[in-house]
């Protein structure tokens, strides 16, 4: 039948596509790069289009947040922190200036620092500090490359910190939809941490330490004067008044993240299953080639299979 005779010189090595099946051959190989190019934009433009239909699943909240955080100091021997509100509000802040002014940096276009915005909150801190995350879709996901990162990580299981602080935010960053996460830590001359002596409270650190991502600075209240009264935050036009910083809680009809590892696990495990029966072949009818190396193939190939099924789309600062 005409139909198997498609389907054997496109799938078994043979005389009649020079012993290399023909889903192999390397113009065919291209086609897979250009459609695979082609899915891709495809699903960027549907997913702006509707993005209640095609988009990232996405599950962050605070209380799970602060609860991952705990759980992990405690595993370190360390006092829980309390979540409080002048650090949620500074972190509030800082998403939404983020989104307001297109940049993914601890400090604004601007020179504006995480500290600025711990101080405008009303925090009168003697330690401070900040981690960042974006595009994570969960909140144990977010707190677990956190500790997976030993910058982010000290910061975590840092002994002197005493409060913390959550935004969790949804917007548009850099032209691309995008959930901030801002994780603000402090400790205030009324917490536990002023009994430190008092030399080495105010002793300050090394300049290149202070301006490290997400290694603290250790500053003494005196060069940090709260201002006289709490301010409230101001919303920023990136932002609608109705925006919520205590979650991200998004269910499309169809998760971006699980189509396309779908999707590269049929493609790759399509191209595996292809060089496996071609090597069969091959070995079986002792011919010789000049070129084709399938073993190492088929482990370049399953080496992507395991990446793109393991591949976080979330970044971290």
């Amino acid at each position: 039948m005409r139909i198997i005779r498609v389907l054997h010189h496109w799938l078994v090595p043979h005389e009649g596509n020079n012993h290399r099946a023909k889903a192999l051959h390397h113009e065919v190989l291209l086609a897979y790069v250009l459609l695979l190019a082609i899915f891709n934009l495809g699903i960027r433009f549907f997913h702006a289009k509707a993005p209640d239909i095609l988009g990232y699943a996405t599950d962050i909240r605070v209380e799970q947040l602060l609860a991952a955080t705990n759980s992990k100091r405690a595993e370190a021997g360390l006092e829980p922190l309390a979540l409080n509100g002048a650090l949620s509000q500074a972190a509030a802040a800082k998403a939404a200036d983020m989104f307001a002014n297109n940049y993914w940096a601890h400090n604004s276009p601007v020179g504006k620092t995480p500290w600025d915005f711990i101080i405008q909150a009303g925090y009168r801190y003697t330690l401070a500090g900040e981690n960042l995350a974006k595009n994570f879709q969960t909140s144990g996901g977010v707190v677990d490359a956190w500790m997976n990162s030993p910058t982010h990580k000290d910061n975590i299981v840092k002994e002197g910190y005493r409060d913390i602080g959550f935004a969790v935010v949804n917007g548009v960053l850099n032209g691309e939809e995008t959930t901030l996460v801002v994780q603000i830590f402090g400790a205030t001359s009324a917490s536990p941490v002023a009994q430190i002596p008092k030399a080495q409270a105010a002793a300050p650190e090394p300049a290149a330490k202070r301006t490290a991502p997400a290694v603290v600075p250790t500053e003494p209240a005196a060069q940090a004067p709260p201002p006289q009264k709490q301010p409230e935050i101001a919303l920023i036009p990136a932002l609608t008044p109705n925006t919520s910083f205590d979650r991200v809680i998004a269910t499309p009809r169809v998760n971006i993240s699980t189509v396309t590892n779908n999707v590269a696990f049929v493609v790759v495990g399509l191209l595996i299953g292809l060089l496996a029966v071609d090597a069969f072949v091959v070995y079986r009818k002792r011919v010789v080639r000049l070129v084709g190396h399938n073993i190492a193939h088929i482990l370049f190939l399953s080496t992507i299979m395991i990446s793109s099924l393991t591949l976080v789309r979330g970044s971290l600062l």
